[in-house]
Formats: C-alpha cells, structure tokens, sequence
C-alpha cells in the first residue's frame, strides 16, 4: 500500500508542478502579448512618422521648386521687358530691311521668352482697358482723370502667376 501512496502523492506533486507550470505559460504568454502591442504600436508610430516625413519631402520640394522658378522669373523678366520696351519704341524710328530683320529677330526672341516662361508654368496676363481695377491682381502705377473711376486706363507692363500666385501684378494706369 505504501507504493499506491508515493504513486498518488507523485501523481498529486506532478498535478501542483503541472499547474504551476500552466500559471507561468499563462505569465510568460500575458507578457509576450504585452510586448507585442507595443511593437505594434511601435510599427503603427513609425508607419506613420515615415508617411508624414514624405509629405512634408514633397511639400518642402514643391516649395523648392516654385522658389526656384520665381529666382528664374527674377532673372528673366526684366531683359523681357526692356526687349519688349525696345520694340515699343522702334515703332518710332525708320528702319531698312537690316534694321526690320533685326527687329523681327528680337520679337521672335520675344515670343520664345514668353513660351519658356509658360512652359514652367508662369501665365502672362494683360488687362483690357475698362477692366475693373483690382488690387490683388494690378498694381496702379499712375492715374488720369479720364475715363470711368476705377477702370484701368492703360497697362505699362504685364501681370503674371505661377501655381494661382501672382507673381507679379500688372502694372496700370487708373482712371479718378
């Protein structure tokens, strides 16, 4: 009978053991899945941090971009405008075939400018006269007491936009 003793109080340690061991698995699962929520969360944090780091990269280059565009109106526009200044006033002088070769030269010259500058994406505008005068958009450089309060008079030089932005207003005579 002492052997069926020590069997059952084998079997009963060996139960408690077994238990024991269920509770530390249990533990040791608990623990594991804790830490796996918090890689997770780790992962979602990243995932994220690297998503808002590529939309900030493309905004930062957008910006980049357009700056570099204005720094190449900047440097353009004003030889533009006085070619174009220059052919406004050779409509004054008598020039022979040389002179109006020249002068269809510097118009050609004139209409590539213009054509770069729209391909990067600068728009040219040039107010009508009569137009409503618009602060945003124009800018008055001089006003006559002819003609309707707040029309535009005459254009001196042209407007133009990049993106929906004036870069530059067009410069205008107002009437009072």
């Amino acid at each position: 009978m002492s052997k069926k003793k020590n069997e059952n109080k084998n079997k009963k340690l060996s139960a408690e053991q077994l238990e024991e061991k269920i509770r530390e698995l249990a533990l040791t699962i608990d623990k594991v899945e804790d830490e796996k929520l918090v890689v997770e969360n780790q992962l979602k944090r990243a995932l994220a941090d690297y998503h808002n780091l590529l939309k900030n990269s493309e905004k930062r280059d957008k910006l980049r971009l357009q700056q570099i565009k204005k720094d190449l109106f900047d440097t353009i526009v004003p030889t533009l405008d006085a070619l174009m200044l220059a052919t406004i006033a050779s409509k004054d002088i008598e020039m022979d075939e040389k002179g109006k070769s020249w002068l269809e030269g510097i118009l050609a010259t004139i209409e590539g400018m213009k054509k770069g500058l729209k391909e990067i994406g600068f728009e040219q505008y040039v107010p009508e006269k009569g137009d409503d005068f618009d602060e945003d958009i124009h800018e008055a450089i001089a006003t006559v007491p002819e003609g309707e309060k707040g029309k535009i008079y005459d254009t001196v030089q042209p407007g133009y936009i990049l993106d929906g932005l004036v870069v530059r207003p067009a410069r205008v005579v107002v009437s009072k």
